[in-house]
């Protein structure tokens, strides 16, 4: 499934590129958005474009107030992404924006009695939290780069980093149990959605460095 996901980037980005006499490039790499792969061509001596795709996932704990829940994290965004070369080598500054759909999806099943919103409630009541946690569908991006052998066919080294605004997140929380027909149990449970929320927020201006080996036509 991961690797038919890139494989859409892929294929997808190329299907952009427009049939022109222009250097065209494809690279691979991984970095904090996880595994990437790119397509891109030049615009003059100046200025490149590239279409890029990103795709991780892993297990995650996440903490609520008095809750620790099993996070399933997958990082999942297109860019498309332009680049500026001021000085007629490999050094350059990154400007663009990536269809964001980097999501957490929380679980937690309680087996004993825990804290929500300041009052006890039993595994039963409960029943299970679930949650899921979405940023931004659009994140605007900045950053600056390096690419080895700028201008001449073959490989080379390639590397990123700058900063994704992806935004504080939205966290959506649910409880199976019967503690949904108790009095004051939403506000509790609304208070539990916002510690989540604060600790998400956090991540509104996503880190984003990465590395990797391009090959030039």
């Amino acid at each position: 499934m991961r690797f038919t996901y890139l494989g859409y980037i892929v294929v997808g980005a190329l299907a952009l590129l427009p049939a022109t006499s222009m250097a065209q490039s494809v690279g691979v790499g991984i970095g904090t958005q996880g595994f990437n792969a790119e397509v891109g061509f030049d615009i003059g001596e100046m200025f490149a474009v590239r279409a890029s795709g990103n795709y991780f996932s892993m297990s995650h704990d996440v903490d609520g107030d008095d809750v620790t829940y099993d996070g399933d994290l997958r990082l999942q965004s297109v860019g498309l992404l332009g680049d500026i070369f001021p000085f007629q080598n490999g050094f350059r500054f990154t400007g663009g924006a990536y269809l964001n759909r980097n999501k957490v999806d929380i679980t937690a099943t309680p087996t004993s009695n825990v804290e929500i919103g300041g009052t006890i409630y039993t595994p039963a009541q409960l029943g299970t939290l679930d949650g899921r946690i979405k940023f931004k569908d659009i994140a605007p991006y900045a950053g600056l780069g390096y690419t080895s052998g700028r201008g001449e066919p073959g490989f080379s080294f390639v590397a990123d980093a700058g900063v994704m605004f992806q935004g504080g997140g939205n966290v959506a929380l649910t409880a199976s149990g019967t503690a949904n027909a108790i009095p004051g149990f939403a506000t509790n449970l609304e208070q539990e959605r916002q510690d989540i929320q604060d600790d998400v927020d956090d991540f509104k201006y996503y880190p984003v460095v990465r590395v990797g080996i391009a090959y030039r036509f």
